[in-house]
């Protein structure tokens, strides 16, 4: 079983360490603001009546859209001379009726109407102005931008602030199946990219050798990447373009940590305090992620924003610079020590030892317990495997967080379990009953969805864990252990045996009161 990393969790942190800076902002955009503000009564008329709309459902009094308010005001301001581009908002707190037509759960929702109320699109574009401003004048144009003269091209990719996705023909090339193609990948990336189809003769030049037309990514202020691929579709175009896409050290944040993750490839992480450090670190960073892109992917994190990302990979926030690698398949983290002040040396080293297979991870563990204090064994992640695959017992591992409310509920059926076990010597010889933090503790291997998980790993057959997913009594859970595990312990079997030995402890406690 695999552990799957919770994007949307993880973006969702990200993100929201940068809310403590929206306090001071608002919501509801500016009554002199380019912001259209729409009511039950505005609303369709005004929808009706422009091509695209950005429209934003929101509450004035969520952090998340104080954040946004601003983006929305200054991506409006930029497009304000655009005739065919709009930006809304819907304050559902007063407009609640509207809000539920588009059954509206969460602040801020964007959704993006095409002229019409019906079916709006939801928006995938990133949350700063600038990517406001990218994506909706992209739903205004074509998938794919048809720029020929030399010039026009040349402007188009210097005013870009994305990828630049380029299709080359040669000259003569028309009716290509790689210009369908092309178009295909187009209509479904046109959000994330700008696709332009070129036949400029100084470009064909450059890239094209024969009657084959050419695919070129462009970043900003990187060397272009020219497609070498043998087949040519749109499974192999489009990941193509997802790995080469992303700059070499590039920033992350809640917005792109997404697409990194969904890589699923190792993400390398440099935490810095100023641009300086960035700087320096570029000069150790870019020749590797050049030699490992597609293998690796390499970002900065600013740390005085994020700083605190440091403590899911199982670093220090407060230690910085601080360079860490983050397995997304394995979910394991290695990092360089920070017993010492970071050095481009050690950076180097890391990334080194991680390429050859010989780096070691960083495994978040509370202390082995010198005694279990208590019927249900406590697991940590240093002693977990050991424990778990000890091939003479049934081991059923409960995987918690001390904040979640099922665990706590389920707790007491959980203990009553344990101790009908643990107080048999021969069912204690057969079956462990164990919890495992894993707020503090790190597994592997382990497919942790949610809290608590339980999972049984039966004696002799390790290899084939058995995942609980019924009800949280004493009866149910014991059932499963007789069901599922290897040596049938009948917990329930013991459950009279206990009474009676409690019941002759308390005679016998009354008789020496006597």
């Amino acid at each position: 079983m695999q552990f799957n990393w919770n994007i949307k969790t993880v973006a969702s942190i990200l993100s929201a360490l940068t809310l403590a800076q929206a306090n001071d902002q608002e919501a509801i955009a500016p009554e002199d603001s380019h912001v259209v503000k729409l009511t039950e009564a505005t609303f369709e008329s005004f929808i009706t009546s422009n091509p695209h709309v950005l429209a934003e459902f929101f509450a004035p009094w969520c952090g998340h859209c104080k954040k946004l308010g601003p983006e929305l005001v200054s991506a409006a301001e930029t497009l304000k001379d655009n005739e065919l581009v709009q930006i809304a908002q819907i304050d559902c707190t007063e407009e609640k009726d509207l809000c539920q037509s588009y059954e509206i759960k969460g602040y801020p929702t964007l959704k993006v109407f095409h002229g019409e109320v019906e079916v709006p699109s939801d928006y995938q574009g990133q949350r700063q102005s600038q990517s406001i401003v990218s994506y909706m004048l992209k739903q205004s144009l074509p998938p794919v931008s048809e720029v020929d003269a030399t010039k026009d091209l040349d402007d188009t990719i210097a005013e870009a602030k994305e990828a630049v996705i380029l299709q080359v023909l040669p000259e003569g090339a028309s009716n290509l199946e790689s210009n369908t193609t092309f178009y295909g990948v187009a209509g479904s990336l046109r959000e994330r990219f700008t696709f332009v189809s070129t036949k400029s003769s100084d470009y064909a030049k450059k890239y094209t050798s024969d009657s084959t037309p050419a695919y070129v990514i462009v970043r900003p202020g990187e060397e272009p990447s020219l497609y070498s691929g043998e087949e040519l579709d749109e499974t192999h175009l489009v990941h193509w373009i997802d790995i080469e896409s992303k700059p070499l050290f590039g920033d992350i944040d809640g917005s792109t940590f997404k697409s990194y993750a969904e890589a699923n490839i190792p993400l390398a992480y440099y935490f810095y305090e100023n641009e300086e450090q960035r700087a320096a670190a570029a000069d150790i960073i870019i020749p590797f992620a050049k030699e490992q892109r597609g293998k690796i992917n390499f970002v900065g994190l600013d740390a005085v924003k994020y700083g605190k990302h440091a403590k899911n990979l199982n670093m220090d926030d407060e230690k910085l610079p601080l360079f860490v690698i983050q397995d997304f398949v394995s979910n394991k983290k290695y990092g360089v020590p920070q017993d010492h002040e970071l050095t481009n040396k050690d950076v180097t080293e890391l990334i080194e030892k991680f390429i050859a297979g010989e780096a070691e991870p960083i495994v978040k563990s509370e202390p082995i317990p010198e005694i279990q204090e208590e019927k249900v064994f406590k697991l940590v992640g240093k002693a977990h495997d050991q424990v778990v695959f000890d091939e003479s017992k049934d081991v059923l591992v409960k995987y918690y967080a001390p904040w979640c409310g099922h665990c706590k509920r389920m707790a007491p059926a959980y203990e009553e379990l344990a101790t009908l076990y643990a107080n048999d010597e021969n069912a204690s010889s057969k079956i462990v009953i164990a919890k495992l933090d894993h707020t503090l503790n790190d597994v592997d291997n382990v497919d942790i969805q949610g809290y608590p998980t339980l999972i049984l790993y039966p004696a002799g057959d390790k290899s084939n864990p058995q995942l609980y997913d019924g009800a949280r009594d004493l009866e149910s859970l014991a059932e499963f252990v007789k069901e599922k595990g290897t040596h049938k312990v009948d917990a329930l079997a013991l459950k009279p045996i206990e009474e009676e030995k409690e019941a002759e402890e308390s005679e016998a406690d009354a008789h020496d009161e006597l």
